[in-house]
């Protein structure tokens, strides 16, 4: 199993390569949802899988919904950041 801090590194670098335009698309949302839903180990990030469901299921993540899943990858960055060594 990763630790967090190799988890965190693991997800900067995914996420590094989507931000550089500053928008997320469909297919980006869903390798994020994808990488959270296999890293879960408790509810952490629950709410942000389930912001992805919602975002996703009209298969289009319009500008608001790209602005608002760039904000949770923040959050996501800092739980990873918080909980390191646990």
């Amino acid at each position: 199993m990763m630790t967090r801090q190799e988890e965190r590194d693991e997800f900067w670098m995914l996420t590094q390569g989507i931000l550089q335009d500053s928008r997320i698309d469909t297919n980006e949302a869903k390798v994020i949802k994808r990488w959270l839903e296999e890293h879960r180990r408790g509810p952490e990030f629950d709410s942000t899988i389930a912001k992805l469901d919602r975002f996703l299921a009209d298969r289009f993540i319009d500008r608001f919904e790209s602005k608002d899943i760039i904000e949770s990858i923040g959050m996501v960055l800092r739980i990873l950041r918080t909980t390191e060594g646990q």
